[in-house]
């Protein structure tokens, strides 16, 4: 029994240090100069960069590709469900994927701006058979 007791307690104590490390973390990101805690120099972002004027990864503006072309086809199937969904509950879901997507693809495009990165503008034509096929 005393065994039983040391080993959920052990394992509680743990939690309780993960979940502190992960609120700690939260909080220092939503501070007002990141995680570096120190004011941006003249001219200088707050995020900070890895090094100074650097490009983004080859990762990086992959990624950033791929989620312009992602949420550019959110955009324009959230377009066609509010239009064409048979359901109120698709139209709704299709309005909210446009006002949400709509919102990260401008942010997107500011920071590929920002970087310098040159985002796709194609749009994707989106065809279902049914609301079941869109929602899925």
């Amino acid at each position: 029994m005393k065994n039983k007791f040391t080993i959920i307690s052990r394992f509680g104590m743990a939690a309780i240090a993960v979940a502190s490390v992960c609120f700690l973390d939260t909080a220092a990101a939503q501070l007002p100069f990141g995680r570096s805690g120190r004011p941006p120099k003249a001219g200088e972002s707050p995020v900070e960069k890895t090094k100074k004027g650097s490009a983004l990864s080859a990762k990086d503006k992959s990624f950033m590709m791929k989620a312009a072309k992602g949420g550019m086809m959110e955009v324009e199937w959230g377009k066609l469900a509010a239009k064409d969904g048979q359901s109120a509950d698709v139209k709704k879901f299709g309005n909210r994927m446009v006002t949400d997507h709509s919102k990260a693809n401008d942010e997107l495009m500011s920071l590929a701006q920002e970087e310098g990165v040159k985002l796709p503008n194609e749009k994707t034509s989106g065809k279902w058979k049914s609301d079941k096929d869109y929602m899925t």
